[in-house]
């Protein structure tokens, strides 16, 4: 007999509260708790990367927690039983022109980006029906810590510093509260993968908006930099338009990131 047991993975992080506070789960788990999940069935499971549940950019500079994060769950996968999990990670482990049908790369001399590489393929291989769901670089009026573009804007280096960042690169930004509804809306249609794709923005174009006066702090352009994200989706069309493989425009992106950044600085 089937399951009629829910459990969300990660319960107590930004995007674990914001989810289940909307809807119910049968099992909160953190990380402290993590093995109350095992030898359990359940009938739907969401589990968060690491990456995802503690912020992208916290986890390239806390490699030693991610890695055992990472690891621990690794470890104990087949010590759950999902019939759907719901997997969320991050674009990471592809190519910065990837859409959905684009494999995930096979290795990666970055070892946060193997992590990513690595759980993806086992969750896959463990697990019968998956979801994954593959965000770009998450932004929240909540917390920050997540994007390290956003955190400079927010909280600017002293004095005259020059911004770390390359004034052409592409930036994807996506607001964790939009997660629920896009997930939802994607699970009735029986896809292996969905990318959130936002627009991209070039550094430029966000401290234009946000924070003009800082405009002058970015450096000079130079070829050796970053290019960044320009990853879209196949399945853009059950949001909104399926011309570009974006969930929304350029425009209303940019209005969005206005919102966030005014509810932040409060």
């Amino acid at each position: 007999m089937a399951s009629p047991a829910t459990a969300f993975l990660g319960a107590s992080t930004l995007l674990g509260k914001y989810w289940t506070q909307r809807r119910h789960f049968d099992y909160l788990i953190d990380k402290e708790d993590f093995h109350r999940t095992f030898g359990h069935s359940f009938r739907t499971l969401v589990c968060l990367d690491p990456a995802v549940a503690d912020g992208p950019a916290r986890m390239r500079r806390e490699a030693e927690s991610d890695e055992q994060q990472t690891g621990r769950l690794l470890r104990h996968l087949a010590d759950i039983k999902p019939e759907f999990t719901i997997f969320v990670t991050t674009c990471d482990m592809l190519p910065d022109d990837a859409d959905e049908n684009t494999p995930p790369l096979e290795s990666s001399d970055d070892p946060y980006v193997q992590r990513r590489i690595t759980l993806h393929r086992e969750v896959n291989r463990q697990y019968g029906r998956v979801l994954n769901v593959l965000l770009p670089e998450i932004v929240s009026h909540e917390s920050l810590g997540f994007s390290d573009l956003m955190d400079s804007l927010v909280q600017p280096p002293k004095g005259r510093k020059e911004l770390p960042f390359a004034p052409g690169e592409l930036h994807q930004l996506y607001f964790s509260r939009r997660i629920l509804g896009d997930v939802e809306r994607c699970i009735p249609l029986g896809i292996p993968t969905i990318i959130p794709a936002m627009p991209p923005l070039t550094t430029t174009e966000i401290v234009q908006v946000l924070a003009p006066s800082l405009v002058k702090r970015l450096p000079d352009p130079s070829p050796d930099q970053p290019r960044g994200s320009c990853r879209s989706s196949i399945h853009s069309f059950q949001w909104l338009d399926p011309r570009d493989g974006y969930l929304v425009t350029k425009e209303d992106q940019l209005e969005l990131l206005r919102f966030f950044f005014d509810s932040v600085c409060k």
